[in-house]
């Protein structure tokens, strides 16, 4: 608990808004404009009241460039008004909203902010391998739709029900565990069987009949050998089985369970969107390339003295506690900075 609340805290603390470093720059700049009207010439903020209502604000000898006018290039990439403006408006909580109201050094910081996970996402897409990007795709997909399964106590005491009611028919000394103790496994075995009927429902999975082919089955129209088959057998059954030797039914939901594999990432890359997709592999490579950063031992200490003065509870976390948590943030500051400075900016 002391953990979890610390780490809220930290949170808290290192928040640089979204992408750290470059908010931070913003976010002062951006403060100097709305609380000090004779800090610029380029907006008059007689009419705003940064404590109540944000009112409209009056420009001053600037004009105002249509939405969708090129304002920006960030790395070559053409960046219209309108996107900055509500990208703008969203990290100034509505208080600022055209672009042009910016003097140059903070619309350069502006942009790169922006940029920034767009750049992110095109070098993770350049480096993670298409085989494990897939892989991070189907995973997160599949924790999506099991958190959006419900279960019910009473479904999973049902199928609690179920399994004693099978091991006391197969043998009547059977030591059965207590539900408490397994309610848990047993709704992930529910929720695991809702997201293979899900993949299933659209699938065509048939057995062969033997056949000199050495053909299992087809999944989709697809063939699927027995030597492919044979090895899912063995497992399953502890060596103790063969593929010809099973039952019609065993064989049907082997098939199944190889179909579920093969289908999960199509399905994945089909229903997750562009977005999803491109998040789930920027954490990957941003979690991989800041694990290699070293950050030296005093600079975790200088941080942690200042994390604690933000921590509200009584009990506070020991640096031991803190120190790997820490590092993290410092490393993901450390390269943020990296990175925003690889955007180069040019204002039109």
């Amino acid at each position: 608990m002391i953990r979890k609340n610390f780490l809220v805290t930290l949170a808290i603390y290192c928040s640089l808004s979204l992408y750290l470093f470059g908010t931070d720059k913003l976010k002062h700049s951006l403060t100097s404009i709305l609380k000090h009207k004779e800090d610029t010439k380029l907006v008059d903020l007689s009419g705003l009241d940064i404590n109540g209502k944000p009112k409209p604000l009056q420009p001053v000898g600037i004009n105002s460039r249509p939405s969708n006018t090129i304002v920006a290039l960030a790395n070559g990439k053409k960046l219209k008004k309108k996107v900055l403006d509500d990208y703008l408006s969203k990290v100034t909580k509505g208080k600022i909203k055209d672009f042009d109201l910016l003097p140059p050094k903070q619309k350069k910081v502006l942009v790169q902010q922006y940029y920034l996970p767009k750049y992110i996402g095109a070098l993770a897409l350049q480096e993670i391998p298409k085989k494990d990007r897939l892989e991070v795709y189907q995973a997160l997909w599949m924790r999506k739709k099991a958190d959006n399964i419900n279960i019910s106590s009473s479904e999973i005491k049902d199928v609690y029900d179920n399994m004693v009611l099978g091991m006391k028919q197969r043998n009547p000394n059977a030591i059965v565990p207590p539900f408490e103790n397994i309610k848990d496994r047993l709704k992930l075995q529910i929720v695991d069987e809702k997201v293979t009927n899900y993949v299933l429902s659209n699938a065509n999975v048939e057995v062969s009949e033997p056949n000199p082919m050495q053909i299992a089955g087809t999944i989709n129209g697809e063939f699927v050998s027995i030597d492919e088959v044979e090895p899912v057998v063995k497992q399953l059954s502890h060596g103790k089985a063969s593929w010809q030797r099973l039952h019609q039914r065993d064989k049907q939901q082997i098939l199944e369970m190889i179909a579920t594999k093969k289908l999960i990432p199509s399905v994945a890359m089909k229903e997750l969107s562009y977005k999803d997709k491109i998040n789930a592999i920027s954490n990957i490579w941003i979690q991989k390339k800041i694990s290699s950063i070293d950050i030296k031992e005093k600079d975790i200490k200088k941080a942690y003295k200042r994390f604690v003065k933000h921590y509200k509870k009584s009990k506070k976390p020991s640096y031991d506690e803190a120190k790997n948590d820490i590092k993290m943030q410092l490393a993901r500051d450390k390269y943020m900075k990296k990175l925003m400075k690889q955007i180069k900016v040019k204002l039109k």
